[in-house]
This record gives C-alpha cells, sequence and structure tokens, in this order.
C-alpha cells in the first residue's frame, strides 16, 4: 500500500513517463519579443530616414538581446546600426559594428554570415573599394541561386555597385517576378521590392531608357502605399525635374508643388 501510494505522488510530480500531456515549453522569450519590437521600430525609422532615432532604437533592441543572451539578434542590431552608418558615410563606425556581429558569429551559433557579408560589401563599396564589393555580392549571388527572392536583391545590389552592368530585359523579368510574389502573398521582404521600384525609376532616367514614366507612376503609388513618406518626397522632386526636362511644364508645377507641401508637413 505504501509503495502504491509513493508511485502515485511520484506521478503527481509530473514525472513524463507517467502522464500522456503534452511536453511543456519552459522557455521565457519577454526580452526576445522586446528586441524584436525595437528592431522594427528601428528599421521604420530608418526607412523614414531618421537616422539617428533608428540608431537608438537598435541600441535598445541589443540590451533586450543581451539580456537573455540572443546573439542572433545581437548580432543583427548591430549590422542594421552598421547599414545607418553607411548611410552616413560614418564608415569607421560602421566598420566597428560589423566586427562586433563577427565576433558573434565567431563564437557561437549563429546564421549571421550572409548578413555579414552583405554588410561587408556595403562597406566596401562606401569606401571606393569596388571590386571587393561585387565580390562578395555576386558570391551571395551564388548562396541563394535557389531563393529567387533574395538573388533578385544581390543581383539588384551588385547593379547599384556597378550600374553599366544593368541588364533591363533582367531588370523587366525581375520587377515582374516580384510584383507576382506580392500578389500571391509569397513576398517575404516588401524592401526588396521597394529597394527595385526605386532603383529602377532613378536608373530608368539616368540612362535615358524608357517606360521612365511607368516606373515614375509605379513608385509613386507604392511608396504612398506604404506610406514611406521621404522616399515620396523624393519621387516628387524627381518627377518636377523629369517632368521639367521633358517640357511638360503642368506636370512639373504640379510635383513641384507636391515635393515642397509634402516636405513643410515633415518639419
Amino acid at each position: 500500500m505504501i509503495k502504491m501510494i509513493w508511485l502515485s505522488l511520484i506521478c503527481l510530480l509530473g514525472l513524463s513517463g507517467c502522464s500522456s500531456a503534452p511536453e511543456r515549453d519552459y522557455q521565457v522569450t519577454r526580452f526576445k519579443r522586446q528586441a524584436a519590437a525595437w528592431l522594427e521600430q528601428g528599421d521604420n525609422q530608418r526607412k523614414l530616414g531618421k537616422y539617428q532615432l533608428a540608431l537608438r532604437y537598435y541600441d535598445n533592441a541589443y540590451r533586450y538581446a543581451s539580456r537573455r543572451h540572443d546573439v542572433q539578434q545581437m548580432g543583427l542590431a548591430r549590422l542594421k546600426q552598421a547599414a545607418v552608418y553607411i548611410n552616413q558615410g560614418q564608415t569607421t563606425q560602421a566598420e566597428d559594428k560589423i566586427t562586433e556581429a563577427v565576433m558573434f558569429d565567431k563564437n557561437e551559433r549563429t546564421e549571421l554570415k550572409p548578413a555579414i557579408d552583405f554588410m561587408r560589401s556595403k562597406l566596401a563599396y562606401a569606401k571606393g573599394e569596388q571590386a571587393q564589393a561585387l565580390a562578395l555580392v555576386e558570391q551571395l549571388q551564388i548562396q541563394f541561386a535557389e531563393d529567387v527572392e533574395k538573388r533578385i536583391y544581390y543581383r539588384w545590389v551588385g547593379w547599384q555597385y556597378a550600374q553599366s552592368r544593368i541588364d533591363w530585359l533582367q531588370a523587366e523579368k525581375d520587377i515582374q517576378t516580384l510584383f507576382k510574389f506580392k500578389a500571391d502573398k509569397a513576398l517575404n521582404n516588401i524592401e526588396v521590392l521597394s529597394f527595385v521600384i526605386y532603383h529602377n525609376l532613378v536608373w530608368r532616367i539616368a540612362t535615358g531608357q524608357d517606360k521612365a514614366t511607368t516606373a515614375l507612376d509605379i513608385a509613386i503609388k507604392h511608396f504612398a502605399s506604404l506610406e514611406l513618406t521621404n522616399r515620396l518626397i523624393e519621387c516628387f522632386e524627381i518627377a518636377a525635374k523629369y517632368y521639367n526636362d521633358a517640357g511638360d511644364a503642368d506636370r512639373a508645377l504640379y510635383y513641384q508643388a507636391r515635393f515642397t507641401q509634402l516636405r513643410r508637413s515633415m518639419n
């Protein structure tokens, strides 16, 4: 009798052999969720061109990730800061942040290597090391040959580094592919589409390609739908100059007015 009571007590304590209940998850993810939220807020501010605020938000993300020793998020926060510093021309600060991410990848199990290589390519290009930048991004194209979305993105980054290499037929195919992904709700990262749409517009106008007006209309509609006001302002400025150069005074004046109004509303 005593033996039976003892066995019953053991089972009540929840030993797996005495219960068919599903295994409990004891992981606490409060800091992980907060770090992810700060990363997202930093991304939003970066898209709006509010770089100092983005840097602070990424610092907050790093602190919360550090509290649970989430080296993946910690490294990602540093790489995102590196991207901001590169955009601002502060290559020394960017290099320091990349070095921190490399340290995490070297000493811990992370999946940061592709992101590190990509940021190294951006840094190399910012420092005028075009060959190194192209070599890194071309390697990423090979690495992600089976991932259509990422392959398109790295191809366009490569064209950004060497615009003489732009293949306009391939560019058209890439744009159609990304729009299909979006329509099918299969687009993983809207920033890839934003990057392509913006550079398609800028490069078409810069090189005198056809379909510039279509590219302009697509860009304005896209950035308006995402409420990316800073990009929308850029599009209005580009449109004003484009239509002025084309001799369409009415449209030039219209977009100049929209540019002025929207820029004032941001101050």
